[in-house]
C-alpha cells in the first residue's frame, strides 16, 4: 500500500496556464483580484463586485481570445 507521502509526491501541483492567464488578465485590465478554478468542464471566474462581473460578461469574448481558453467560462459574483 502506498503511503500518503508517496501519493502526494507524484502529484503535480503547478497552476494550469489557463488559470494564471485569466488571473493576470483581470488584474492587469481591471486592477482587481479574482479567483479562478476548474469545475468539471468549466472554468469558474469569481470576482467580488457585481459591476465588475457585468463588465467582464460584456467583454467575455475578448477575455477568452486573449487567454486562449478552450473550456466554457462561468463568471460568478463573490468569493
Amino acid at each position: 500500500m502506498d503511503s500518503l507521502q508517496d501519493i502526494l509526491g507524484q502529484k503535480d501541483f503547478t497552476v494550469p496556464d489557463e488559470i494564471s492567464a485569466v488571473k493576470k488578465y483581470v488584474l492587469r485590465r481591471y486592477k482587481s483580484p479574482c479567483r479562478v478554478k476548474f469545475e468539471r468542464d468549466n472554468l469558474v471566474l469569481s470576482v467580488r463586485e457585481s459591476a465588475l462581473a457585468s463588465t467582464i460578461r460584456l467583454e467575455q469574448n475578448q477575455l477568452i481570445e486573449a487567454c486562449g481558453l478552450k473550456k466554457r467560462l462561468v463568471i460568478r459574483i463573490g468569493y
